[in-house]
C-alpha cells in the first residue's frame, strides 16, 4: 500500500517500537532514500495505525548467480493492540503477496521460534577468522561525516562492486545510511574514507584485533592494502562477510550477528558459510 493517509499515527507507531527511528528516517531521506519506496502492510484501527511491516526488493548474488530476494523488516504492533494476531496476519500477507515477486524472503529476529511457525527455516552465518601480524599503517584514513561527506557515500556505494562472490546483497547506500546514521549521526558509524582505493572502509578495532565488517569500493583493495590503513598493529582479523576476495586462509566459524537471526521463507540455494555484512543488514 502507499503511505498510510495518517502519517502521523504511522510514524507514531514506528517511534514507539524503535526510539529514535523518526529521525533517521528523516535523514536517509534527505540522502534520496524515501522510507516509503518498498511495500507497507499495515493494520488501522478507526483510521490509526496498530501494526506495520516493511517490504523491498534488492537483489542478492549468491555463488556467483544473482537471485531476487525480497527484505521484510520494522515488524511491530502497537503495545496496547499486541497478542491479537495482527502481526502474524500482515507476515501471512506480505509472503502471499512477495512469492511470484521474489525467489526467497529475508528477514533478521531475535525470536526465530516466532518465525518457524510461519514456515521460515533458520539459516547459519559465519564470521571468518584469521591471524595475522601486521606493523601499524601509515596511510591516511579519517571519518565519514554528514553532511560534509553525503556525497561521498551515495557515490561510494553507486560504483561499488561485491565485497564477496559468494554471497552479497546488493546495497546502493539505502540500508547502509540507515544503518551507519542510527545512533551516531552525524558521524557514519564505522565508516572510514580512503584516498589510496577512493572507497570507504567500515571496521572497528579492539586492541590487536581488527574486526572487518565491509569494504565498499569500485574496484577491491587488497588485504594488505586495508591493513596498510589501520591506526594500530594488528594480529589477527575477523571479517563479517564471506572474504572469499582477499584471502583463502580464514576459518568460519558459527557466528550470531548483534543477536539478529538470519530466516529465510523460499528456496534457499546451496552456498558455503558466509555473513550478511552489518552495513547490509535489515
Amino acid at each position: 500500500m502507499s503511505p498510510p493517509n495518517n502519517k502521523k499515527s504511522y510514524l507514531a507507531l514506528l517511534e514507539e517500537s524503535f526510539p529514535g527511528i523518526q529521525s533517521n528516517i528523516t535523514r536517509c531521506e534527505a540522502l534520496g532514500f524515501p522510507w516509503a519506496s518498498g511495500k507497507l502492510f499495515l493494520k488501522e484501527n478507526h483510521g490509526e495505525a496498530v501494526s506495520h511491516a516493511s517490504f523491498f526488493e534488492c537483489p542478492i548474488l549468491i555463488e556467483g548467480t544473482w537471485y531476487k530476494m525480497g527484505a521484510l523488516h520494522a515488524i511491530c504492533t502497537k503495545a496496547s493492540q499486541r497478542g491479537q494476531g495482527l502481526a502474524t496476519q500482515l507476515i501471512q500477507e506480505t509472503i502471499e503477496w512477495a512469492q511470484t515477486r521474489c525467489d526467497m524472503t529475508l528477514l533478521f529476529t531475535e525470536i526465530p521460534s516466532f518465525y518457524e511457525r510461519l514456515s521460515f527455516q533458520r539459516v547459519q552465518e559465519h564470521r571468518f577468522h584469521l591471524p595475522c601480524v601486521h606493523p601499524k599503517g601509515t596511510r591516511p584514513l579519517r571519518p565519514v561525516v554528514a553532511p560534509q561527506d553525503n556525497e561521498l557515500f551515495l557515490r561510494c556505494f553507486l560504483e561499488r562492486e561485491p565485497v564477496s562472490n559468494r554471497l552479497w546483497i546488493q546495497n546502493t547506500g539505502a540500508i547502509a545510511s540507515f544503518n551507519t546514521l542510527f545512533a551516531t549521526y552525524p558521524t557514519y558509524r564505522s565508516l572510514y574514507y580512503s584516498p589510496a582505493f577512493d572507497g570507504l572502509l567500515s571496521y572497528l578495532l579492539e586492541g590487536k584485533t581488527l574486526h572487518l565488517l565491509d569494504v565498499v569500493a569500485s574496484k577491491m583493495p587488497s588485504l594488505d592494502i586495508i591493513l596498510s590503513h589501520l591506526p594500530a598493529a594488528i594480529e589477527e582479523i575477523y571479517f563479517y562477510f564471506s572474504p572469499d576476495r582477499f584471502t583463502d586462509q580464514a576459518t568460519a566459524e558459527p557466528y550470531l550477528y548483534d543477536k539478529g537471526q538470519l530466516m529465510v521463507h523460499g528456496k534457499w540455494p546451496r552456498v558455503s558459510p558466509f555473513m550478511i555484512a552489518p552495513l547490509s543488514r535489515f
